[in-house]
Parts: structure tokens; sequence; C-alpha cells
């Protein structure tokens, strides 16, 4: 049976980034946000020997996992994955525009056949598991709303209940996909149009939400915010959005939260990189001065699998910068 989950407040999908490991910490710093796994393509999530390092969840819920395909068996396959690993969703990219995502014949190319789009989602769904999507407004560097309205009215037969919009279009040649995320204009008028026609599907707005107060305005108009990068740089803002968004009290950075990270990631030293492990941490010296003296002794410390040096640096570069 599916959960009632609040969507008020997700972490974003981000290539790289919103590994098992970025997600356990974000979990350590907040209980409220929904997360997401990284874009995971359908036959990596069927086939790869290395699975189990790409989706465990180890209870980080409320989690979804993000897929990327458009064959409609091994869809099913990962609907019934995601399952057993007790993700609480599955959803489809639509708008990643990547050549290598074009090239699979996923991601954001795929607006341009809504029916197939449908039947995906369609694929997707199961009693068990909400199944969803992350979309665009559209395709190219031109604004067009009835597309927009259209792609949306052919995804909602499939009875789907939730959709994350990123309020730009998709761009699929002649700029990288992180120019897509900033290079085409934002229209959040898009979505709440959307929004008002469908009434029955609640509508995530993602796209251009650089601060936590941006964040809690919007949810005076939309149902749910998706954000990405501000969380990527500084996963520690997470420390205040249980306090901001869902009013409950300002949580505290102090020793726990590293300790707890560091007991977790220790019994994998070996099994996978150091620097996967450590990469979540390692955004918070971002923009921060002589960060970078810190960056290079970390560095040096990966090299030679001193994690209690790493783990006492941390500590020391939290209290100093009195993260706390």
């Amino acid at each position: 049976m599916k959960k009632e989950i609040s969507r008020k407040f997700c972490v974003a999908p981000m290539m790289g980034y919103t590994t098992p490991y970025a997600r356990k910490l974000y979990r350590i710093l907040s209980k409220n946000s929904f997360l997401f796994s990284e874009m995971i393509a359908t036959k990596s999530l069927i086939y790869s020997k290395n699975r189990e390092n790409i989706i465990d969840n180890d209870f980080n819920n409320p989690v979804a996992l993000q897929v990327g395909g458009s064959e409609i068996d091994e869809l099913k396959k990962a609907s019934e994955i995601a399952i057993d690993y007790n993700y609480d969703e599955i959803n489809l990219n639509v708008g990643c525009p990547s050549k290598a995502v074009q090239k699979g014949s996923f991601g954001a190319c795929l607006m341009k056949d809504k029916i197939l789009v449908r039947n995906c989602i369609e694929a997707l769904q199961n009693e068990r598991i909400e199944a969803t999507l992350k979309c665009r407004l559209g395709l190219g560097r031109k604004l067009n709303y009835e597309f927009f309205e259209e792609f949306i009215d052919e995804i909602s037969k499939t009875g789907i209940k939730i959709i994350y919009v990123h309020a730009r279009n998709a761009i699929l040649s002649g700029i990288s996909p992180q120019a897509n995320r900033t290079i085409p204009p934002l229209n959040y008028d898009f979505v709440k149009r959307i929004k008002n026609k469908f009434s029955k599907i609640t509508f995530i707005l993602n796209g251009g939400i650089d601060n936590l107060d941006k964040a809690r305005s919007l949810l005076e108009e939309f149902e749910g915010v998706m954000v990405g990068r501000l969380i990527k740089n500084n996963p520690f803002i997470l420390k205040d959005v249980d306090n901001k968004i869902f009013k409950e009290t300002t949580r505290l950075i102090d020793e726990t939260v590293i300790n707890n990270y560091f007991e977790y990631i220790r019994p994998k030293l070996g099994i996978e990189s150091i620097f996967r492990l450590l990469s979540p941490l390692l955004h918070i010296f971002f923009s921060v001065p002589h960060g970078k003296i810190y960056k290079t002794k970390i560095n040096d410390y990966m090299k030679d699998q001193k994690i209690n040096l790493i783990e006492d640096l941390l500590m020391k570069f939290i209290n100093e910068k009195n993260l706390t």
C-alpha cells in the first residue's frame, strides 16, 4: 500500500551527487525532506553488477528512485526493483537534455512523443509504489504553453498524481546540460496555469530556487518545491529545512552529525572509493574563505585512507566556521 508522504520540500535528483552516501547525510540533517536518487538508466538498474552500490536505500525514506528509459518491459522491471529496495516512489526522467541520455532514447527528448511517455508511466504504475514524472515546460528556445498543456493532458490519462516540473524548456543541442539549468528562461506562470487546469495532480516546482526563504515564499503558491544545486553546494542548509519549512525545532550541527555519517561510511572503505564516500561532505567548503586549505589537507589524507584524520579535520572546520 502506498504511504501518504509530504513532498513539500524535495531534494532534486543530481547525476554524480545524490548517491546513497549523499542521501544518508541528507537524512541525518533533515528528517522531513523528500529525497531522490540519481537518475539511473533502466538497463543499469536491471543488469549492472554494481547495482547495490548505485541504488542502496538503507532506510533513507521518504525517498524516490529516478529512472531513465523508454523500454516498456524494462520500466516494469524497474518498478519491481524499486519496491524490493523499499523506495516510496519511482520517477521517470523526462527532463535531462544531455547527449548521452538522448542517445539512449530517454530524458527530455521523450517530450517529443507524449504517447510514449504515457505508456512509460503506465508501465511504472504499481499499486505498491507511486509512479511519477519529472519534466520540463517544453523543448527548444521558444516557450509554448499549448505544447506543455497538451503534453500534461496526455500524461494525465494515466491517473498520475504527482508531476515535478523544472520550469524551463530543455534545449537539446547547442548548449551543455549545465547551461540548460540557467540559459532557458524560467517561467513559473506556466506551472501555475497547469496546476489550476489539472487540479487532481500535485505539481512540484523545480528551478531557480536558490535559498530557503524563496522556497518558503513559493510554497504559498505551490504544493511543493524541489531544490538541487543549493543543497549540493552546501548540504548543511538542510539543517534549517525542518524548522523553516516544516515548523519544527531548529537542529544544530554538532559532533553527532559528523560522527553518524562517518559511522555509516567506515564499513564501506575498501569496497567503495573514499572520494565517493566523502564527496557529499566536501561541498561544505563551497565559497568559504580558506576552504581550499582544508580541501588540500583532506585530499592528502584521502590518498592515504586516513579516515580518522579527515573526521577530525571536518570537526575542526565546522567548529571554526560556527556551522553549529
